[in-house]
This record gives C-alpha cells, structure tokens and sequence, in this order.
C-alpha cells in the first residue's frame, strides 16, 4: 500500500513515515500541496497523511486538488 505522507514539517513527516514503514507501507513523502500533487499525477496513491496549514497550496485546496485524480481514468496508473 503507497502512502503520501504531506506536511511542511519535516519531524512530523519523520515520524509518521518511520511508523509508517514499520507497518510495511510504501512511502512517499510531500513539503507541500503542489509537491504532493506531482506526486499524486504519476502514482498510485492509497492513503494521504495530509497537514492543513502549508506554503503554496493548503491542506483543503490540496484535498479538493485530489480529487481530480480519483476517477476511474487515475486508476490506470
């Protein structure tokens, strides 16, 4: 299972994916809203870890952003 893991914070993103990866997930990690949607466009992405508050592009726009790739066509990946 691939999990984005999106937060400014880099210890918090640490954290996570330390737990993360002892669980046996596959990570991906994000500094920001735009970086986690290039990374939403080119893979196949189970579960976000999303923080609200970030430079560029906040949690909710990032959330709605997503959206986009949640068609039937974004499973082809």
């Amino acid at each position: 299972m691939n999990v984005l893991i999106v937060d400014d914070e880099k210890l918090i993103r640490d954290v996570v994916k330390e737990y993360a990866i002892s669980e046996g997930y596959h990570i991906f990690e994000a500094e920001d809203g735009e970086m986690a949607l290039d990374i939403i466009e080119t893979n196949k992405i189970n579960v976000i870890v999303l923080d609200i508050m970030m430079p560029k592009l906040d949690g909710f726009s990032t959330y709605k952003d997503c959206l986009l790739y949640t068609s039937d066509a974004a499973d082809d990946r």
